[in-house]
C-alpha cells in the first residue's frame, strides 16, 4: 500500500465520486486536463490493484494505493543512452505552455546549437508556422490549453511545411496519438519526464530520419558495385521507420543483396534464431531496445556476426573498435552502405569464411 496524504482544501463530499472520471476538473479551462486521478486509477485498476479515497474539507485529502506484491525477480534495466550528445544547426520549434519545461527546453536545444523558436499554445505555433519561416522540428505537448489540438497543430503543420518534422511530448499515454497501446503510424513520442540528454538524443535522431528521408525522395544515386563482395549477401536490416526501412531495402537489393526486414529488435532477434544471415544492419535508436543492446544479444549467439549501425551520430562506441563492425551515418547513400559491407566483410574473408 502506498498513501499519499495532503493539507489542502480537501474535495467536497457531493463530486468526490467523480474524481477518477476522465477528464473531470474543478480547475479553469487551460489549467488541467481532468485525466490525472483517471490515469491513476486506470494503471492500479489494470496492475490489479484498487485506490481508496478519503477527504475532509478544509484539512486535506489522502489516496491509498493497493497493489498486488509480486514474487517475480526483477527486471533488468536496459539503458538507452547510446552515441554521444549531439546538437545540430536546424530551427526547432517548441510549443509548450509549461513555462519553466519550456525554458529548459529552449536553453537545452539552442546550447546544442540549434535555433529556437517559442510559442505557449497550439494556435500561437500555427500563426509561426504560417509566417513562412523555414522550421525543420516541430517539439509539441501533446495536451496545451486553447482550441487547437495538438494532433490539429502537426497535421497543418505537416500540409503548410510538408518537410518538417514532429516530436510529441507527453507525461502520459494520449488517446489522441496511441491506439491499442502502439503509437499511431509516423508519430514519435518522448515520454515525460524526459532527461536533458534523452531530450537531445531523441531530437538528434528524428532530425536524421528526417535528413534520411528527404535525401531519398531526392534524385537517386546510381548503384554502386561492391569491390569486395560478388556473392550476394543474406542482410537483416532492423529499422523502425517504414519509409527508411523501404528505401534502404531498395538500396541493398539494387546492389544485389537480399534483405530480411525487422521493425524491432525482438523481431531480429527471432530472425537471427532461425534464418542465416550475413551481415546485420540496425538503426540504433529501435522501439523497444537500443540497436547496440540488439547485437550485444546477438553476438551472445552469433560471435563472429558482422554489424552496420545507421544513426544520427557521426561516431558511436564499440563501432570502430571491433574489425566485423561499422557505422553508416544518416543521411546515408548506397556508397556508404558499399563501403560499410567491404569493412565488415573483409575480417571475415581474411578468417577464410
Amino acid at each position: 500500500m502506498l498513501a499519499v496524504t495532503d493539507t489542502g482544501s480537501g474535495i467536497p463530499a457531493d463530486i468526490i465520486d467523480k474524481v477518477f472520471e476522465p477528464f473531470f476538473s474543478t480547475k479553469s479551462e487551460g489549467k488541467g486536463t481532468g485525466l490525472g486521478l483517471s490515469m491513476v486509477y486506470g494503471f492500479v485498476k489494470q496492475s490489479g490493484g484498487h485506490v481508496k479515497i478519503y477527504s475532509e474539507p478544509g484539512e486535506g485529502t489522502t489516496i491509498r494505493l493497493y497493489l498486488p506484491r509480486s514474487a517475480e525477480a526483477e527486471h533488468e534495466l536496459v539503458s538507452f543512452e547510446s552515441g554521444p550528445i549531439a546538437g545540430g544547426t536546424e530551427t526547432i520549434l517548441v510549443a509548450e505552455d509549461d513555462k519553466g519545461v519550456r525554458e529548459t527546453v529552449i536553453e537545452t536545444l539552442a546550447d546544442l546549437g540549434y535555433r529556437v523558436l517559442q510559442a505557449p499554445d497550439a494556435q500561437s505555433a500555427l500563426a509561426i508556422i504560417e509566417s513562412g519561416i523555414p522550421i525543420d522540428l516541430l517539439f509539441t505537448d501533446v495536451v496545451m490549453p486553447g482550441p487547437m489540438k495538438s494532433t490539429e497543430l502537426a497535421r497543418k503543420a505537416v500540409e503548410r511545411l510538408p518537410d518538417i518534422s514532429v516530436l510529441f511530448t507527453s507525461g502520459y499515454t494520449e488517446n489522441s496519438i496511441v491506439h491499442e497501446g502502439r503509437l499511431d503510424e509516423g508519430v514519435e513520442l518522448l515520454s515525460k519526464p524526459y532527461s536533458l540528454e534523452q531530450l537531445a538524443r531523441k531530437v538528434r535522431h528524428q532530425l536524421a530520419n528526417s535528413a534520411q528521408r528527404k535525401q531519398q525522395a531526392a534524385a537517386p544515386e546510381a548503384s554502386p558495385s561492391s569491390p569486395v563482395e560478388d556473392r550476394k549477401l543474406t542482410i537483416l536490416l532492423c529499422e523502425d521507420d517504414a519509409l527508411i526501412a523501404m528505401a534502404t531495402v531498395d538500396m541493398l537489393e539494387d546492389l544485389g543483396h537480399a534483405v530480411v526486414e525487422a521493425a524491432n529488435a525482438r523481431t531480429a532477434l527471432e530472425i537471427l534464431g532461425k534464418t542465416s544471415i550475413d551481415i546485420l544492419l540496425t538503426d540504433v535508436g529501435l522501439p523497444d531496445m537500443p540497436g547496440t543492446a540488439l547485437v550485444e544479444k546477438a553476438r551472445d549467439t552469433h560471435p563472429s556476426l558482422p554489424v552496420i549501425f545507421a544513426t544520427g551520430h557521426s561516431s558511436l562506441d564499440g563501432a570502430e573498435a571491433n574489425a566485423r563492425t561499422a557505422l553508416v551515418v544518416k543521411p546515408y547513400r548506397p556508397s556508404d552502405l558499399v563501403s560499410a559491407i567491404a569493412t565488415v566483410m573483409a575480417s571475415t574473408n581474411d578468417d577464410g569464411a
